[in-house]
């Protein structure tokens, strides 16, 4: 594998460990994005992370680890999300963005997009991944994921209209 300047050898358990263990809250929130329930969510993000370890020396370069990743845990959600987990938003949504009123209506309305304009949604805005990054991790088309940003903003803009947003 090609590595970086500053990129941790994903083949040793220790370079691993260093790469993956800031990706943690994004794997989580994506695994959140298909599951909708937070245990479930660290569950798929746990079996990402064992799976990820297990087939770390597919891995072409060191750049592509996080999309690589993502992929991975969207993958397990999905897979989690067929065997029956999941669930609806929680009632304590309001503990994950506590900000204001409007953080929490734009979370459920976030969460509340269908899967294809959600995930994209949550990458670009929520975890400042690039449209490249995100075709990659979601296995699509840049074009793709362009027009599900396009038609996930669309949607927020009229289910927040009251907010003048």
């Amino acid at each position: 594998m090609t590595q970086g300047p500053n990129k941790p050898d994903i083949t040793t358990r220790e370079g691993f460990g260093l790469a993956a263990a800031p990706l943690e809250r994004l794997l989580l929130s994506v695994s959140y994005g298909v599951l909708r329930n937070w245990d479930a969510a660290a569950d798929a993000v746990q079996n990402a992370l064992l799976k990820g370890w297990r087939h770390r020396h597919s891995v072409k370069d060191a750049g592509s680890f996080k999309p690589w990743l993502v992929k991975i845990a969207v993958n397990e959600s999905k897979n989690l999300l067929r065997r029956g987990y999941g669930a609806e938003l929680p009632e304590d949504a309001a503990d994950v963005l506590r900000d204001r009123e409007l953080s929490i209506d734009v979370q459920r309305a976030v969460y509340a997009l269908p899967e294809k304009y959600r995930l994209p949604v949550l990458l670009f805005y929520f975890e400042d991944m690039a449209v490249t990054d995100i075709a990659r991790a979601l296995d699509m088309p840049e074009g793709t994921v362009i027009s599900h940003l396009h038609r996930g903003r669309a949607r927020l803009r009229e289910e927040l209209k009251d907010y003048g947003i």
